[in-house]
């Protein structure tokens, strides 16, 4: 089995074994319950609801989209919004669906809007309108399921025809470790506690890149030969990859050393960086003041926090005898 499958494979196999989104896997647990026991009571097929997956990137849309359906005993259907690219596609993909299976489409906000409009019918009531004539088709039992980081993006009327939806946050610090953990013990990767909680102070509360920085690390291990993922491989890690100790990239740590001498506008910052302003402000910037190390004044002006400015100093405001600087060498 490749690597890749390992990796894929070692993913939570029921809703009991998910780490953190403790109130979405609550809701999760009690729609489940209930679908089961109404469907133990009557003969009729029946669908799950249809449920609206909301959060940031990189916390657990997509996997807890395939648990729904694991749970469900259900197959799954899946597809990019980007390439959904009419109403033609969109009702191709609705009616591959046998009674009962889940059909999954991420990134649900960039569906087109006469998409939209296609698909909040069809969930409504259950068929399509095809063709010129607009002949009906009933489609079978199924449950539609969405994922969006930008609700605001969807019409209304496709937002409210999804019965459940579950709002995903990021995860803390502890949360992050307990996930790196079981990550590495289902894929039986030795690793030490030092190096479980480098990770997760790395992982900016996001599953995804703190999983991403445990396979960096583990290939430094494999690399030097060594019997466990150890604190020296993250370190060494991020010496090579540009991370510091709070996981900024080498992009992130620029912006914010222009920063440095005072408020700065967006548009130098792009000069500066030569990099497109969205690219800045949608992917770096957007990071940064989540975290707490950038703000805006009222005249849009861009000023480091007292943590950025802390994090420039080298003064670390989570372990104290650690700085904040590059990763330290390894011995």
């Amino acid at each position: 089995m490749s690597q890749a499958n390992k990796i894929s494979d070692a993913v939570p196999p029921t809703l009991g074994h998910i780490i953190g989104q403790k109130r979405a896997c609550q809701q999760l647990k009690i729609s489940l319950d209930s679908y089961f026991n109404q469907r133990a009571m009557t003969s009729e097929e029946l669908a799950h609801p249809h449920t609206l997956l909301i959060g940031p990137a990189g916390c657990g849309k997509s996997m807890l989209s395939a648990l729904i359906a694991r749970e469900l005993g259900a197959n799954l259907h899946e597809e990019l919004a980007q390439n959904i690219i009419g109403p033609g596609h969109l009702q191709g993909l609705l009616m591959m669906a046998e009674p009962g299976d889940c059909v999954f489409v991420d990134e649900l906000h960039e569906l087109p809007p006469m998409v939209q409009t296609t698909l909040y019918r069809a969930l409504e009531e259950g068929r399509l309108f095809l063709g010129r004539e607009r002949k009906p088709f009933n489609l079978p039992p199924l449950t539609f399921i969405g994922a969006t980081t930008e609700t605001y993006a969807l019409a209304k009327p496709l937002r409210d025809r999804f019965k459940i939806v579950l709002q995903l946050t990021h995860y803390e610090p502890a949360e992050l470790a307990e996930l790196v953990r079981q990550r590495a013990t289902a894929l039986n990767w030795p690793v030490t506690d030092e190096a479980i909680e480098g990770i997760a102070a790395r992982g900016r509360n996001t599953p995804r890149l703190a999983l991403r920085l445990l396979e960096a690390a583990r290939r430094h291990q494999v690399a030097e030969n060594g019997a466990a993922i150890g604190k020296e491989h993250l370190e060494r890690m991020c010496q090579v990859e540009g991370y510091d100790q709070l996981g900024l990239d080498i992009a992130e740590r620029r912006y914010l050393d222009l920063l440095r001498e005072g408020p700065v506008r967006l548009n130098i910052i792009a000069t500066q960086m030569s990099l497109p302003r969205k690219t800045v402000e949608k992917v770096i910037e957007s990071e940064l003041i989540r975290l707490g190390l950038v703000t805006k004044t009222a005249e849009g002006m861009r000023v480091l926090t007292p943590l950025g400015t802390s994090h420039l100093k080298g003064t670390s405001f989570i372990h104290d005898e650690e700085p904040f600087n590059e990763c330290p060498k390894a011995e």
